[in-house]
């Protein structure tokens, strides 16, 4: 009788649970993949906090007002290649399904992949605003410990 109501009391927290998991997921964020490795995982984060979104779609915002150029995408190099942006969880995902890279000055938005005929396409933004944006995922990847004292110098003298 014991082992019963011991299963009846999980079932049941499992139920309550369930849509605190759901709404969870659905939750708006960023995800923050820093692009420092090639052959092992890169670091990452994600980002639920309002006010930090707020702060990161504003830069990410100005970055995106800047003129746009299309053109090829940029290959990727052994070293840092950037800061991938990704919307995940809410509404925000589904509008804005495309992810943005940010590199120095420039901020980069994939528009074709590459298939076997062609190479992948984005289009290009260069604006001071996309270094601001850059310099506070920095601070942030450190703040938060997935970036270490010696990975964020190296990636600072990678600018």
């Amino acid at each position: 009788m014991r082992k019963r109501s011991r299963l009846t009391l999980l079932a049941a927290a499992a139920l309550i649970a369930a849509p605190l998991f759901a709404h969870a997921a659905d939750a708006p964020g960023l995800r923050i993949t820093y692009l420092v490795y090639s052959g092992r995982p890169n670091p990452e984060l994600t980002v639920t906090d309002p006010a930090q979104l707020r702060a990161i779609e504003s830069r990410l915002g100005d970055a995106l007002a800047a003129p746009a150029r299309a053109g090829a995408a940029a290959d990727a190099v052994l070293g840092y290649n950037g800061i991938l942006i990704e919307h995940v969880g809410g509404p925000a995902a589904k509008a804005k399904p495309q992810a943005a890279t940010v590199k120095g000055q420039r901020l980069s938005v994939d528009t074709a992949a590459a298939t076997e005929f062609k190479s992948a396409t984005a289009t290009t933004r260069v604006s001071a605003a996309a270094g601001d944006l850059e310099s506070m995922l920095l601070k942030l990847g450190q703040k938060r410990g997935v970036l270490d004292a010696a990975t964020l110098n190296v990636l600072l003298e990678q600018k």
